[in-house]
């Protein structure tokens, strides 16, 4: 058995070796974006060769039409640069796939398809987009999965239309094999949407609105939900009103107020008919989760294809299930300590219940799937509503809502502020200044402008340590456990740092946890909190240094970057391995999705960023986006790297000679592999095979 698993890595190994490693860093170069019209000539040449050597009708004909768009624009006595540009493109896009298809020699599906197929790795730092082809790609009629037991794992793969087709269907087949059956049901087909966003899109999270970019982005059953103007450069999106749909643009600056409750929108629960337009590539995407119950082994089902109403084609998906289920992650420097899974949010009842003018039964469906959500890409550890008197019932539905979605309350983050209002930091500064003052000048008037503003700053604190008491015993209360966060100042100043630290020290004495986000100040301060969030790039020095002023101390970062980057590689690469192998404690970045203006208009917040977001919200779901299915595997990649650690760990234990060796190999390559610079799916199937040959081990003593 684990011998037949190896030849599945293997294979994958040699097609995922395609892939330049730098590529995990930077998205791939569009094939030459220069034209001139020597190289249109040159470029007809080239394709006039491969039709001479191509006997597939459908592509031929293909070829023809290129080529002859092509001979009508060098033609003519004058070519405008964007008709040069597109040209260049077509012409480069043919003579790939024309070049990819003599590549497979006498093995020729999609034979008679009006399109072609490419197996694609999902998670790509390749902006694949209309007018290109898959550089990471294989033409195929075979998808291949590899998955741990209750996993969630992608395949993808690319269509390449040879002529138009206004109705592509897919029909998912059972997977079965020698344990069993996998449903259908367990697999999720989408289409990957392409769509216009704001100029840095892909890679940052800065704005640029001068200029609007195409870029892959959401995971649609509906393809028509959006419509892409690619005269204007933007998008439009259905409202179903009760009075019939209408579609509302979503690309105007400035961005139009939008509300989800009121204007709802919703895909498809299923995957509808797509459409395909001659020489525009178009992406599918695959999510399969395993039962956990499911046998380890091997299974095998298709995908059936039918275009306008005759078959197509269909494609094989091989999947093999892992002997084992992942583990919840652990940290790289402590396989005993939690990594926790960490996002800020905005799905609050008490926010949502004013959108929904009070609509309990409403906000409870949408918060309960957007919890439901959280936990299938494994951010377990959402900070919770924040308490007050005021909102216990908010705060308690809330809290329901989240523990019933599977999120844990342990440790229950965000419990409440620990500083008191704003206004009370005004008396504290204020007193520093008056304080300074009257030393200076100690007159009766400047002593009592100081001893004003003192009792208004005490009285504060005071008040603030009374509603922390309440807070903690009525939260602890509700939850059974007093392993509890309360929040620090967002990105304090270092006067607001000072401020803070009696209260911080109040909450240490008390025996209950601080969090705040921060810079390496916070290492400087004499009372720290437990749990800090540093903004920027993750590093094993800063871990360290903060572990070292005690064992209760726990680092994450975020910013590096935050969300809104579309690139589902870079999401995995920062939230996963590069934030693990750094000591981290946990991933914490900002925002699952936040609510500007019109969360759908990358436009809507008007200042130096683009919207925040890894989904975008509808009435009552989520759309999934590329980059949420790479946090996601970037999250697996950990818990795989935990199966490892796992593993090797009770090998060693053992005594036996050749686990512990097996074990030391393991580690030593965990530890030396540089994750900044492999690619993830090499890294993943490594893991795979350390933890396959340690399992191995066990079983034979």
């Amino acid at each position: 058995m684990f011998k037949r698993l190896m030849l599945v890595v293997t294979m994958l190994c040699t097609l995922l070796l395609v892939v330049s490693p730098a590529m995990a860093n930077s998205a791939s170069p569009a094939p030459g974006d220069s034209w001139s019209r020597e190289r249109l000539a040159a470029q007809v040449s080239e394709l006039n060769a491969l039709l001479g050597i191509t006997d597939r009708l459908p592509l031929k004909q293909f070829l023809e039409s290129v080529r002859n768009q092509a001979n009508t624009v060098l033609g003519s006595a004058d070519i405008t640069p964007e008709v040069g540009l597109k040209t260049h493109k077509a012409l480069g896009y043919a003579i790939k796939l024309a070049s990819d298809v003599n590549l497979l020699g006498s093995y020729a599906p999609w034979t008679h398809s009006p399109f072609i197929v490419y197996e694609a790795p999902p998670i790509s730092p390749e902006k694949r987009l209309p007018d290109t082809l898959p550089q990471d790609g294989v033409l195929s009629d075979q998808l291949s999965v590899i998955s741990a037991k209750g996993e969630f794992e992608a395949a993808s793969f690319v269509l390449a239309p040879l002529s138009d087709v206004s109705s592509v269907t897919f029909a998912v087949s059972d997977l079965t094999g020698e344990g069993g059956t996998i449903p259908a049901g367990a697999i999720d087909l989408r289409v990957v949407k392409t769509w216009y966003q704001g100029g840095t899109a892909w890679q940052s999270y800065f704005s640029d609105s001068s200029k609007q970019v195409l870029v892959p982005e959401l995971l649609l059953h509906d393809e028509n939900l959006i419509l892409v103007d690619h005269n204007r450069k933007g998008n439009s999106l259905r409202v179903d009103y009760p009075t019939g749909s209408q579609y509302k643009d979503i690309s105007n600056i400035p961005a139009t107020k939008f509300n989800t409750y009121e204007e709802p929108v919703e895909d498809s629960l299923t995957l509808l008919p797509i459409e395909l337009k001659q020489g525009e590539s178009k992406q599918m995407w695959l999510t399969l989760k395993v039962p956990g119950q499911a046998a380890a082994g091997f299974y095998t089902g298709s995908i059936d294809i039918v275009a306008d109403g005759v078959p197509a084609g269909s494609l094989a998906l091989h999947v093999r299930v892992l002997p084992y289920e992942l583990p919840q992650p652990k940290t790289y420097y402590d396989v005993n300590k939690d990594f926790y899974v960490m996002l800020y949010h905005q799905s609050r009842v008490k926010e949502h219940l004013v959108q929904a003018k009070g609509d309990l039964a409403l906000v409870e469906t949408k918060l309960l799937n957007d919890y439901q959500n959280l936990a299938d890409h494994n951010a377990l550890h959402i900070p919770g509503p924040l308490y007050s008197v005021a909102d216990r019932a908010t705060f308690t539905k809330q809290l329901e809502l989240m523990q019933q979605a599977g999120l844990s309350l342990n440790p229950l983050f965000g419990v409440k502020q620990t500083f008191p209002p704003y206004d009370i930091f005004n008396k504290y500064t204020g007193y520093l200044a008056a304080k300074a003052t009257y030393e200076a000048n100690p007159t009766e008037a400047n002593k009592q402008a100081m001893d004003t503003l003192y009792y208004a700053w005490r009285n504060g604190v005071n008040a603030q340590k009374a509603a922390l008491d309440e807070a903690y015993d009525y939260v602890s209360n509700f939850v059974g456990h007093t392993n509890l966060y309360f929040d620090g100042w967002d990105e304090p100043s270092w006067t607001m740092l000072q401020f803070q630290q009696e209260m911080w020290q109040y909450m240490h004495d008390k025996g209950v946890k601080v969090f705040s986000t921060g810079t390496e100040r916070h290492f400087e301060l004499d009372v720290k909190e437990n749990f800090l969030n540093i903004v920027g790039e993750p590093t094993r020095e800063k871990a360290d240094m903060w572990h070292s002023f005690g064992s209760d101390k726990m680092i994450t970062n975020y910013a590096y970057p935050h969300t809104g980057p579309e690139n589902p590689d870079l999401m995995r690469q920062r939230h996963g391995m590069w934030t693990y192998k750094a000591n981290y404690d946990a991933t914490y970045n900002y925002i699952f999705y936040e609510g500007p203006p019109n969360i759908w208009n990358d436009n809507s917040i008007q200042d130096e960023f683009r919207n925040f977001n890894l989904v975008y919200p509808t009435r009552t779901k989520l759309i999934d986006t590329i980059a949420w299915e790479g946090f996601r595997e970037g999250i697996d990649d950990i818990r795989y790297a935990t199966k490892l650690k796992q593993a090797a760990a009770a090998a060693i234990a053992s005594g036996q000679a050749d686990r512990v060796a097996a074990a030391n190999n393991a580690l030593f390559w965990l530890e030396e592999v540089d994750e900044r610079s492999t690619n993830q799916d090499l890294l993943r199937l490594e893991m795979i095979r350390h933890i396959g040959l340690l399992l191995d081990l066990e079983t034979t003593h």
